[in-house]
């Protein structure tokens, strides 16, 4: 399993938009007109607790 890292997926201009937890894959977003979209996604990062994803299986006969 990943550690709980973040990755920003998506940048614009240079500035990150979209961060994931590379754990959980919970997504983050910032808004790149306020000027502290890093720190935006960092904080809602930081602030998350990952939850375990069930796998869905389903029984075939």
């Amino acid at each position: 399993m990943p550690k709980r890292n973040l990755r920003i997926v998506k940048r614009v201009r240079n500035v990150p938009v979209i961060g994931v937890c590379e754990q959980c894959n919970t997504q983050f977003f910032g808004d790149p007109t306020q000027g502290n979209a890093q720190s935006a996604i960092q904080g809602q990062f930081n602030a998350h607790k990952c939850e375990k994803k069930v796998a869905e299986t389903s029984a075939r006969a």
